[in-house]
């Protein structure tokens, strides 16, 4: 099935002047994510090989657990006035436990997810989304991991070239963490 067509007009806090590096870092990876890998707009791929490479791992998240993500915003009932209340309290849920680059990349496709179910209802906050991504992942718990754990480069590291024994192990990591969100959409679907 081929991404809705999105009208992109950025808004004036979409373009705010980024107050570190990581902020910029973030940004960049949530546009390519959302914008050129859910969305198809060219103009927004980052070349990067950390963008590739979450682009690579992400999509197979994508594919393995497709009718999970996409249960999970149909069952938000997203409308503009909570999107963001909703998006922060399921990537709370996401790092409750621990936080590791599995569910990093969970809340990538989780964001991403959210932007095509947006795009789909006509519901014009894609920017929003891409911001919210952003400003999560720099935020000072998730940022600090991530520099801790080697920074962005440890991810690529991590998944450069992906073994059938490395692959399990990582592939079950993420398993678990969706099994997480699979608990969070169903606590979701009780809620509505």
């Amino acid at each position: 099935m081929a991404p809705a067509e999105v009208n992109h007009t950025p808004n004036l806090s979409t373009n705010r002047r980024m107050k570190t590096q990581d902020e910029k870092h973030a940004h960049d990876l949530a546009c390519d994510y959302i914008y050129f890998h859910k969305l198809g707009m060219e103009s927004h791929k980052a070349n990067t090989r950390v963008a590739a490479i979450l682009r690579r791992v992400g999509g197979e998240v994508e594919r393995r657990h497709e009718v999970l993500l996409k249960n999970m915003c149909e069952r938000l009932h997203l409308r503009t006035a909570n999107v963001e209340d909703t998006f922060r309290g399921v990537a709370e849920e996401i790092f409750s436990t621990e936080i590791n680059w599995g569910r990093i990349v969970v809340l990538y496709c989780f964001a991403a997810e959210v932007a095509v179910f947006c795009s789909q209802n006509d519901i014009n906050i894609i920017d929003d989304i891409v911001r919210w991504l952003a400003e999560y992942v720099s935020e000072r718990k998730l940022n600090e991991w991530i520099r801790k754990s080697g920074g962005w480069d440890a991810f690529c590291e991590q998944f450069k070239d992906v073994k059938a024994e490395s692959e399990k192990f990582w592939w079950n990591s993420i398993l678990y963490t969706t099994l997480g969100l699979g608990t969070l959409a169903a606590m979701l679907y009780v809620k509505s």
